[in-house]
C-alpha cells in the first residue's frame, strides 16, 4: 500500500501545453506597442492547458504578469508580504520546473499558501511545450525514536487527569481515524482551538468544548496534536501553567512550543505518530479501572452536553427573528448528509451542526484569522474541490458585502452552491469587541459603523441579480421548507441563496444606534 500524503493522496501527473495559434502571432505583431492591445483583451497569444486533479493542503495562487519592464524583483514583491512561499519565472523554458515546485511546496507540511508568478515574456513565447511531473511532498520521518512515543503513552496511559487538544494537522494529515481511536481508547477528554469545530467531532461523547473556554484546571498532562498555539501576545498565550506534563506533536516546528512552553515536543507526521502510539494499546489496557471511570464519566458528561444543547436550540422555536442556535439545529437535521459548510462568521452557531469525520457526517472550512471576504470565494473553491458533497457557504451579512461579485461566478459556471445568509443587520463579531473593550462605546451602547439596518439589505435581490435565485425568510416556521428548497436546488445542479433574519446575540444586541447623515436635508 502507498503512503498517503493527507487524505487525498499525491497529485496526479499535471500537463502543461503552451500553444499559438498563427493568427494570434500576426496580431502580436501589429501590436508591437503591446499596452493598449493588452488593456483591450488582445494579449492572450497563449493557452495555457492545465490537468489537476486533487490538491490538498496549501493554495497556488497563480498571477498571470503584464506588462513590459517587469523584471524578476517586481514580479516577486507583489507576493512577498502575503505568501510565505512564491516561485516565478521570465522563460517559457521555465514554467514547468516552477510550476511543479510551487505544487510541491504547497504539499509538503506544514502546508499553507503558495504564490506562483508567470511574466508575459513566458506566457507570450510561441511552440513551446512543456511537461510537469507531479510534484510530491517529501515524506517526513515517519515515527519518532521508540523511547520517545513510549514517554508519550506512559503518560497518557497513567494520566489521572489529562486534555487532549486538537488541531489542523489531524486533518491535513488524514489522521482522523487515529485520533478516535487514541482518545477513545485511553478516554481522553478532547478540546480544540477557537472555533475550530473540524478538528475532531462536536458531538462525540470525549469533546470538551474550545480550550479558550475551559478552566485553567491543573491537568496533570496535556497531549496537544496539530494544535495551533494562538499568538496574541498577551497573558491568555500561557495556557497550562499548573499542568505537570505538556506534550506538543505537530507538522509546523514553529508552531511547537512558540507560545506556552512544552516538555516533549514532536515535529513529524501527525498520523504516523499517532498509529505508533496507537500500537502501544494493549487489550489489558482497556480494564484498567482510571480508564473504565473516566470513559463512564465522559459517556454521561456528553450526553448531558449534547441534550442540553439540543433543547436550548428547541427553545427558540418560536422566537422572531429566528435565533441563530435554533437555525443551526434545524439545518443540521434538515440538510443532507455529508454537507461541507464554508463559514464566514463567529456567530453562526457552528457548534450546534454535525460536523465530524465519518463520510455522512459534516464537514468544516473556515479560516484560522479572524479575516472578512473568504467565505464566498472559499465556497466556490470548496465545491471544485469537492463535486460530489453538498456545499454550503454560511456567511454573515457584513461578511456578504465583502465578496459579493463570486455570486455571478456560481451562476456563471453552475456551481451548485447554497449561500445562507445569516442576517442580522450587524457587524456582530466587531459589536461585541467594541462592547469588550468597554469605555464609551459600551457605556452609552452605541457602537459606530457595525449597524446594518437603515436601509436593510436586500440579498436575494443582490443574488437575483448575478443570475441566482433565492427566498426571503423571516418566520421559525418556515425555516426547515427553505432549507429543504435550498437543499434541492443544489442537488439539481443550481446555486441557490437564503436571506435568513436571525435575532442578534450578544453584548449589546439591542442597539441600533448609528450616526444619521444626510448631505441634503
Amino acid at each position: 500500500m502507498e503512503p498517503r500524503v493527507g487524505p487525498v493522496g499525491a497529485l496526479e501527473r499535471i500537463v502543461l501545453r503552451l500553444l499559438t495559434h498563427p493568427e494570434d502571432a500576426q496580431r502580436h505583431e501589429t501590436h508591437q506597442e503591446g499596452n493598449e492591445a493588452r488593456n483591450k483583451g488582445e494579449q492572450c497569444l497563449t493557452k495555457l492547458v492545465f490537468r489537476m486533479d486533487r490538491l490538498h493542503g496549501r493554495r497556488v495562487q497563480v498571477q498571470h504578469q503584464y506588462g513590459h519592464g517587469e523584471g524578476e524583483d517586481t514580479i516577486a514583491e507583489r507576493g512577498k508580504a502575503v505568501f510565505p512561499v512564491k516561485v516565478q519565472t521570465c522563460e517559457a523554458g521555465g514554467i514547468p520546473t516552477v510550476t511543479r515546485r510551487a505544487f510541491k511546496d504547497a504539499t509538503t507540511f506544514p502546508t499553507g499558501p503558495v504564490y506562483v508568478a508567470y511574466a508575459s515574456s513566458a506566457l507570450e513565447a510561441t511552440n513551446v511545450e512543456g511537461v510537469i511531473q507531479a510534484g510530491d511532498p517529501p515524506h517526513m520521518g515517519l515515527v519518532p525514536d521508540g523511547s520517545v512515543i513510549h514517554a508519550i503513552w506512559d503518560a497518557l496511559l497513567n494520566a489521572e487527569k489529562p486534555l487532549l487538544v486538537c488541531g489542523s494537522d489531524i486533518g491535513a494529515a488524514g489522521a482522523e481515524e487515529e485520533i478516535l481511536a487514541l482518545a477513545e481508547r485511553l478516554a481522553l477528554p478532547v478540546a480544540t482551538g477557537i472555533f475550530d469545530y473540524a478538528s475532531f467531532p462536536v458531538h462525540h461523547p470525549n469533546y470538551a468544548g474550545g480550550v479558550e473556554g475551559l478552566s485553567e484546571e491543573s491537568y496533570d498532562v496535556v497531549c496537544c496534536i496539530g494544535y495551533r498555539q494562538n499568538t496574541r501576545g498577551n497573558a491568555t498565550d500561557l495556557r497550562f501553567r499548573d499542568a505537570g506534563t505538556i506534550i506538543g506533536i505537530g507538522h509546523d516546528p514553529g508552531l511547537l512550543g512558540n507560545t506556552f512552553p512544552l516538555d516533549m515536543a514532536v515535529w513529524g507526521n501527525v498520523r504516523q505518530t499517532l498509529a505508533a502510539l496507537n500500537a502501544s494499546w494493549k487489550e489489558d489496557d482497556a480494564r484498567l479501572p482510571h480508564l473504565e471511570r473516566r470513559a463512564a464519566a465522559l459517556r454521561s458528561r456528553g450526553q448531558q452536553r449534547v441534550r442540553q444543547l439540543h433543547d436550548e436550540a428547541v427553545a427558540h422555536a418560536a422566537d422572531r427573528p429566528i435565533h441563530p442556535n435554533y437555525l443551526a439545529h434545524v439545518a443540521g437535521t434538515t440538510l443532507p448528509e455529508g454537507t461541507l459548510v464554508v463559514s464566514e462568521s463567529f456567530r453562526n452557531a457552528d457548534h450546534l451542526m454535525p460536523f465530524g469525520f465519518d463520510k455522512r457526517q459534516w464537514r468544516l472550512v473556515r479560516s484560522f484569522g479572524a479575516s472578512l471576504g473568504h467565505g464566498i470565494g472559499a465556497a466556490v473553491g470548496a465545491q471544485l474541490g469537492a463535486p460530489d458533497r453538498p456545499v454550503v457557504c454560511s456567511i454573515g451579512d457584513g461578511a456578504v458585502m465583502y465578496s459579493a461579485s463570486g455570486f455571478w461566478t456560481m451562476a456563471r459556471y453552475g456551481l451548485p452552491i447554497l449561500t445562507i445568509v445569516w442576517n442580522n443587520l450587524n457587524y456582530q463579531t466587531v459589536r461585541t469587541n467594541f462592547h469588550t473593550f468597554g469605555g464609551e462605546m459600551a457605556k452609552q451602547k452605541k457602537y459606530p459603523e457595525v449597524y446594518l439596518g437603515d436601509p436593510e439589505i436586500d440579498f436575494v435581490m443582490l443574488a437575483k441579480a448575478q443570475g441566482i435565485e433565492g427566498m426571503t425568510v423571516r418566520e421559525p416556521q418556515a425555516v426547515e421548507a427553505a432549507l429543504r428548497r435550498g437543499a434541492d436546488a443544489i442537488a439539481a445542479g443550481e446555486p441557490y441563496l437564503l436571506d435568513i433574519r436571525v435575532a442578534t446575540v450578544g453584548t449589546g444586541a439591542e442597539s441600533t444606534w448609528h450616526q444619521r447623515f444626510k448631505l441634503r436635508e
